[in-house]
């Protein structure tokens, strides 16, 4: 069966309210402004001295090795050494505050004694390194003079381990649910003259798990520098969007060991950084967290949140901006306020039935397969008509689309196509899905949703079969010109990456 649409289209910022259901007509962005770059480098890292790895679009990405410690400073240290010898970005300590004043890393206030904050940061491995502290407070609020307690002995266990030098931030974390006070008082605290060596050094970040949007904007008006998302979030593209228009550093917390590789990959254009538990084991990886996002694997790339109209610049391999021309045929823009708090904020690409976007002739590795990723929102759940969401499936390739029933993904092996599914009945018409096919040429068709697996297809191997048609975003390709199978929705993001067994 043949299929179509590679996701590489529009970034579209622009603040004009709009709502999920609206009438594309009414919203349709103006023919000829100057198009944004398909990539809206984020600045977030200027001035940092490590080198981050940088993905083949540009993304610059920092990743965070998930509760980087033991119940000792002697566990501590052996974790931290993995960490530093498999190239984590950032080194993540659970802080709390224990009767006897002291600040202890452990995950919860057990008040035993395990390895205290200041023991831990005089690691001569870890001083000596470029690697950045992600340090968390788990201590519950409960009065500013406790907490002035806590952050004072924190900010100075810092600052005397030689810590929040220039170009190497530390960044000081809280879930939003009161706890991020003491980010509030730390940030009052460093501005005495105690701390103007390491002031211009030290970030906050909040960690946000209810009220998404409000929290999100709380942390923007409370001075604070970042958001952290879960990773399996309800629409999670359309509140790490938000928090990046407003001008936030976001990343998401906390992808798991178990297929990593496809997180890290499938998320690495899109955040500036990602906590893991992908490779902490006892044996290192076969491809390290740093290899996956900088790997040479790109293959499309489009996200409209912050274009603004035609042109419509896609990145294919590199950094280097391809346009689409607005015509007849391509869809119109849907573009919501940073503000209005719908499932997409920034732009959207509307499908209405008849529309669709073509990039290239994009190939898979003779041996290999593909990892698509895409940010939908569906207007179409019970027709039962096939639909493409983005496919370059004539004879061969892959195609994430509706069929029926169901939603899935699948990908030409052998002469068959073999998909994963997950049921339409799951999805509404209101919220935004980030979704996710992959097969890497030996083993199952995978799909995931909100990066939740679904049902995966029985294993099969083999490279798919390669064809000339082009990734089409909003149809299904037959040839060069011909679409079928039309979309009707939103599309916001598209990525398509070879992809391989890793």
């Amino acid at each position: 069966m043949n299929r179509t649409v590679l996701g590489v289209a529009l970034l579209a910022a622009a603040f004009l309210v709009g709502c999920g259901g609206g009438d594309p007509a009414a919203e349709t962005a103006m023919a000829g402004e100057a198009p944004q770059s398909a990539v809206a480098p984020s600045t977030y890292w200027a001035g940092v001295n490590r080198a981050l790895p940088v993905s083949p679009h540009g993304n610059t990405i920092a990743v965070s090795c998930h509760n980087c410690y033991g119940d000792t400073v002697a566990e501590t240290n052996a974790e931290v050494a993995i960490a530093l010898a498999r190239g984590f970005d950032l080194v993540e300590m659970d802080l709390t505050l224990h009767s006897n004043g002291q600040v202890y890393v452990e995950h919860n206030d057990s008040e035993l004694a395990h390895g205290t904050l200041a023991a831990t940061l005089a690691n001569a491995s870890l001083q000596a390194s470029d690697r950045m502290l992600f340090l968390e407070v788990k201590e519950a609020y409960s009065t500013a003079a406790l907490s002035d307690t806590m952050m004072l002995a924190v900010l100075r266990a810092v600052r005397d381990g030689g810590y929040a030098a220039a170009g190497r931030p530390v960044f000081l974390r809280a879930f939003m649910d009161g706890r991020h006070n003491h980010l509030v008082r730390a940030k009052a605290i460093l501005a005495g003259s105690e701390f103007a060596g390491i002031r211009s050094q030290v970030r906050f970040h909040t960690l946000i798990q209810s009220d998404i949007r409000n929290n999100i904007r709380a942390t923007k008006t409370l001075g604070l520098h970042g958001v952290e998302l879960e990773y399996r979030m309800a629409n999670l593209y359309g509140a790490l969007m938000q928090a990046r228009l407003l001008g936030l550093g976001v990343g998401v917390y906390t992808a798991p060991a178990s297929m990593g590789e496809l997180y890290l990959s499938a998320m690495r254009e899109d955040m500036d950084f990602i906590t893991t538990d992908y490779d902490r084991g006892a044996s290192a990886a076969a491809s390290s967290a740093r290899a996956l996002i900088q790997e040479a694997t790109a293959l499309a790339y489009v996200n409209t949140a912050q274009q603004t109209g035609y042109p419509v610049n896609y990145k294919r391999t590199n950094t280097t901006d391809h346009t689409v021309a607005s015509s007849g045929t391509t869809p119109a823009f849907e573009q919501l306020a940073v503000g209005s708090d719908e499932d997409r904020v920034g732009g959207s690409m509307v499908f209405a039935g008849a529309q669709s976007l073509t990039t290239y002739d994009a190939d898979n590795a003779a041996a290999g397969g593909f990892l698509v990723t895409a940010v939908v929102n569906f207007d179409d759940l019970t027709s039962g008509a096939t639909a493409a969401i983005v496919a370059k499936s004539d004879s061969g390739g892959f195609a994430l689309e509706q069929a029926g029933t169901l939603l899935r993904f699948g990908v030409q092996v052998n002469g068959a196509y073999t998909y994963a599914t997950a049921p339409l009945s799951g999805f509404d018409g209101t919220s935004s899905y980030f979704i996710v096919g992959a097969y890497d040429g030996n083993g199952a068709v995978r799909l995931w949703v909100n990066n939740v697996e679904k049902t995966a297809s029985a294993s099969i191997s083999g490279g798919v079969t390669a064809n000339n048609s082009p990734v089409v975003i909003g149809a299904d390709p037959q040839g060069a010109t011909d679409r079928r199978y039309f979309f009707k929705g939103k599309v916001q993001q598209v990525m398509v990456q070879k992809w391989r067994d890793h």
